[in-house]
């Protein structure tokens, strides 16, 4: 199994850990003992997301052909991630006004595409803004002077009003989707966008 950090193969025995969960332990350390810190992993060029690290931690060796890992400077990380999320936030309130609109013309296979990207994007922004605060919160994120860090983060609200969106989407009342996606959601989001905003110092946009 090939190990490679930033592009460069590096040599590791992994052959003692009898998991994929330690086997990356191991590079975690090495990659923390240069003073750097784990930005993206890739499992034979398959991103590795938190939610996959914690359900494949316990899986084997076996089968693995490359673990490819890119690494940063916690002040690269930061604002990349910021970056990353604040442009992501921007599509999903653009899809989100799109798909209000399409479900309150009519236009329900459109609002329904929309719909669904929506959610999954909203995801991938969520996991990037519970990584920035846990980074900030375990002390490996420092926040830009100048920033606006006060105050606790929003709520996301998410578990609550994918259930209603689910439910109206079901008994296929799409204005009722449209009214939570325009009234709630999109507020939400715009409120996590302006927090992480501040957040950059003006560093990210």
């Amino acid at each position: 199994m090939r190990v490679r950090i930033d592009g460069n193969e590096v040599s590791m025995d992994l052959s003692r850990c009898g998991s994929l969960g330690s086997a990356l332990e191991e590079i975690y350390r090495m990659v923390g003992g240069t003073g750097r810190i784990v930005g993206r992993v890739e499992i034979d060029g398959e991103e590795l997301t938190n939610r996959a690290e914690k359900e494949l931690a316990g899986r084997t060796l076996d089968g693995v052909a490359e673990i490819s890992v890119s690494t940063g400077t916690a002040a690269d990380l930061f604002r990349d991630g910021l970056q990353g999320a604040l442009s992501l936030g921007g599509a999903i309130e653009k899809d989100i006004a799109r798909a209000v609109e399409s479900f309150r013309s009519g236009d329900t296979e459109r609002g329904r595409f929309l719909y669904t990207a929506c959610i999954e994007a909203m995801g991938t922004f969520f996991q990037l803004a519970g990584g920035i605060l846990n980074g900030i919160r375990g002390g490996y994120f420092q926040v830009p002077e100048g920033a606006s860090a006060g105050g606790p983060a929003p709520s996301s609200e998410t578990a609550e009003l994918l259930e209603r969106l689910l439910d109206h989407q079901k008994r296929e009342d799409w204005i009722a989707m449209a009214d939570v996606l325009e009234y709630e959601v999109a507020p939400n989001l715009e409120t996590w966008v302006g927090f992480l905003g501040g957040l950059s110092g003006g560093q990210a946009k």
